[in-house]
């Protein structure tokens, strides 16, 4: 017959968050903050308009409908 070992210590504590990366021997990068972004309107379907870049932007026109 087989045995089945049970664990009863106690769950250490869950590192805490940082708002950094910390590179050994090289010093710490700090994390980007959250920025809102504008977004079109999915509801009411509204279309924006973006802008083209690069040379083929003057052969095709300069902007152009993100839906």
């Amino acid at each position: 017959m087989s045995s089945v070992k049970i664990v009863t210590n106690s769950m250490e504590k869950a590192p805490k968050t940082q708002n950094h990366a910390d590179i050994k021997g090289q010093g710490t990068i700090p994390y980007a903050k959250t920025v809102e972004e504008k977004t079109p309107n999915t509801e009411k379907a509204t279309v924006t308009t973006g802008k083209k870049r690069g040379m083929g932007a003057a052969l095709r026109g300069n902007t152009f409908k993100i839906c």
